[in-house]
């Protein structure tokens, strides 16, 4: 299911966050150590509002996650690394939405009867030499109505004495979707494919012992099926199945300042992001995080996001009006909203072992009824030997 993959790619990026101060942007050689970490992550969405609930459950998801990756040497300039991801998740989704009496838009939910998992295999062999690097990605995922290949071949060419680093990127993924219960319910697509190509390039450099800036833009274009398999929307009176263009192009750039303060033994994270696509969706965000190391064992990571995105074009809560091109969806997730997100670290650091535990909340804010408020914590340890 589409909402479900986007809801969890967030997760997996609120846990790959930086863990050290001022991150180097030039790549270290292997260091010939076998490296083991596991993550547990469990994600409650708020529930809905009875007001804003015309039909369905007021439940929405709860998932777990467990990560496991191992990242060993295959000889002195390669290195192999190994990931393994199960998710389950249950709960209700938003289904569709309708106006009230008033007028205004109410959601129907599904009913609190999804029960799925998900399970995803991934592989990186990393090649090192004096001035350059490159990385092999591939990855299957699988779950009972969405299944993706994806794979990534990414470099780093280091420049000005080690100083810079020019980073390049080419990804691509093939998903397969088979919607359940297509048989019960008509128009549920079966058989459907969208392919995703992604490029980036991106340049980081030192500029002082304790400063680090980087910069980097991506384009990405979508093909397939775009369209969200389990949504429905309200057209003049008539409840009409999500359709979206077939095709969407995106462009993105990023800028990231690291400034570590020695007498504070402390760093700040800043990152700023833009993004556009030609469903004329645009949206920036920034983040915040400050790295405080205390000793030489604890480190705190209190970090605030914020992000705000414009709505796509073909987007309405409801449709009082048929549309010439027959695009319809009134899917939260291409409303305009803003959104804050505050999350809290703690990491502890024993000789080879390290443990962090993350607690993130998240709350969007817009005209929509069913936009999403959620918090995470996590628990990750990991060694070296």
């Amino acid at each position: 299911m589409q909402e479900k993959k986007s809801t969890l790619a967030a997760l997996s990026s609120a846990a790959m966050m930086l863990s050290g101060l001022a991150q180097p942007a030039l790549a270290n050689p292997p260091d010939q150590k076998t490296q083991i970490a596991y993550r547990f992550t469990n994600y409650s969405e708020g529930e809905m509002d009875a007001k804003d609930v015309a039909e369905g459950s007021l439940e929405r998801y709860q998932i777990q996650v467990h990560q496991l990756s191992v990242k060993t040497p295959v000889s002195e300039d390669t290195e192999i690394s190994l990931s393994v991801v199960n998710e389950t998740m249950s709960g209700a989704s938003p289904w569709y939405v309708v106006p009230n009496a008033e007028g205004e838009a109410v959601q129907v939910m599904s009913g609190a009867t999804i029960d799925e998992a998900r399970n995803e295999l991934g592989m990186d062999f990393r090649s090192y030499n004096t001035s350059s690097e490159t990385t092999l990605s591939l990855s299957v995922s699988a779950e009972n109505d969405y299944e993706s290949l994806a794979f990534g071949y990414s470099g780093q060419w280091r420049t000005l004495q080690q100083r810079g680093t020019l980073s390049w990127g080419i990804s691509g993924s093939r998903d397969f979707i088979n919607a359940t219960d297509a048989n019960i319910y008509a128009g549920r697509p079966v058989e459907e494919i969208k392919n995703r190509l992604r490029g980036y390039l991106g340049y980081s450099i030192v500029m002082t012992r304790n400063r680090l800036f980087g910069m980097n833009i991506g384009v990405t274009s979508l093909d397939g099926y775009l369209s969200d398999a389990y949504k429905l929307a309200w057209v003049d009176n008539e409840i009409v199945r999500d359709n979206r263009p077939d095709v969407q192009n995106q462009v993105g750039g990023s800028l990231m300042l690291r400034q570590f303060f020695p007498e504070a033994q402390a760093a700040l994270h800043t990152d700023i992001k833009l993004y556009q696509n030609d469903w004329e969706v645009t949206s920036e965000s920034l983040d915040l995080a400050w790295y405080q190391n205390l000793g030489s064992k604890w480190q705190l990571v209190p970090s605030l996001r914020y992000y705000h995105q414009s709505a796509a074009t073909f987007y309405e809560p409801f449709y009082e009006n048929r549309r010439a091109d027959g695009f319809y969806s009134s899917d939260y997730r291409l409303s305009e909203f803003s959104a804050v997100s505050a999350r809290f670290k703690v990491i502890r650091q024993w000789n080879t072992v390290s443990v962090n535990l993350q607690y993130e909340n998240y709350s969007a804010s817009g005209d929509h009824p069913a936009l999403l408020s959620y918090s995470a914590i996590s628990l990750g340890v990991g060694t070296s030997f």
